[in-house]
Formats: C-alpha cells, structure tokens, sequence
C-alpha cells in the first residue's frame, strides 16, 4: 500500500440492516484510523438510540467521524469538528454514508487553542481526544467555557508515554471544573466493552 491510501471498514448497527463505510488512511497519525474506544462508543449509542435522537451535538476532534456519523444516522443533528488536515478525510467518509445520515451533519474547523464551541448545543462528545500534553489545558478551556447540557468523554486508559501523561492530567485537572460519572456498564453493549476503555459524563460542579 502506498501512503496516505485509505481503506474502508463497514461497521454493522445492532438492527441488523443498517451499516456504515468509514474510510482510514494506511499511513497516518492519531486521527486516521478508528480506535477500540470508538467502536465502545457508538455501540453505546446503537444500544441506547432514544438519548441522542433529535439532539444537537458537537464531537471534538472527530478524526475519521465515526462517532459523529453513528450519531446523525441516529437522527442527531452533528457538527463534526477537527483541524484542517483532518477535514478532507471527514468529507470523504461523511460523503460515503449520506444515504444513512441524511444531510443531518455540518463539517467544521475547530482549534482547541482559539475557537470557542457555540452555544445551544445539547451535548458535547469527545471521544479519545487526550494524547498530548499540549492539548489537555486548551481542551478543558473549551469544556468549561462551553454551555452544552452535557459532555461524554471517552478514553481508552493508556499507561505508557506522553498519553498516559496526559490523560492523567486531563483526569485530574478536569475534577476542578467537573465530576466525571462513568456510564453505566448496563448500558454498554458487551460485545464491544473493554476494561481500560471508559466513558463518563461530565457533571459541572456547583
């Protein structure tokens, strides 16, 4: 394979009928490819499709937008967010599953470090979006100042190099400003649960 060729993999809903084609790249950095913790996500939101039916929700660092797409063919109206170097493959596996998502989705740049999420949003996910350093201060910035009803985070735990480090210190830093609720694992699908992966509403304190 040559680099930057990209590959489909087609992901089954739990209903049996219905399937996404999501494109990754052969060579690649940490947003190209579909990681365990996605997949433990959106079989969540398969398992429990009533909570996010008709909602408004932003996905911060959407990477291949799995998370985002499941969501709109959910019926979630989704702003999918990224930087610019990750755009083009966004379009393209948005592009691939129209027929499911139904024009349910906008495509936006986002940068953690000088934009600001709008407002009137429902909920806010970001699903392993911890692995540098650098990037931890400006994430929690975005949360905090951000008025979405509710946050999921997922994080698949590492423990080793700098995304352990990081996401130690997103876990800790983020108590100051929230409590992190890990979702029930009754209301995870078991097929796709694995232990070092966690997803949790943030609960902002008060």
């Amino acid at each position: 394979m040559f680099e930057n060729e990209e590959y489909p993999r087609i992901i089954q809903f739990n209903n049996g009928n219905d399937e996404l084609t999501i494109y990754q790249e052969t060579v690649t950095d940490v947003g190209g490819v579909i990681w365990d913790s996605a997949l433990m996500t959106i079989h969540y939101f398969f398992k429990n499709p009533q909570k996010f039916k008709g909602k408004k929700i932003l996905e911060l660092g959407s990477g291949t937008a799995v998370c985002g797409i499941a969501l709109a063919a959910l019926g979630a109206e989704v702003i999918i967010t990224d930087l610019p170097e990750r755009i083009p493959l966004i379009k393209k596996n948005v592009e691939a599953n129209r027929n499911v998502t139904e024009g349910r989705i906008q495509i936006q740049v986002l940068d953690w470090t000088k934009d600001t999420i709008p407002s009137g949003l429902d909920l806010i996910l970001a699903v392993d979006c911890v692995y540098y350093n650098s990037t931890v201060d400006p994430l929690i910035h975005l949360l905090v100042d951000c008025d979405s009803k509710e946050v999921i985070v997922g994080i698949e735990l590492r423990d080793i190099g700098e995304a352990s480090d990081a996401q130690k210190k997103f876990l800790e830093s983020i108590k100051r400003f929230f409590q992190f609720s890990p979702i029930s694992k009754s209301e995870l699908d078991p097929d796709y649960y694995a232990d070092d992966i966690v997803i949790g509403m943030l609960i902002r304190n008060t």
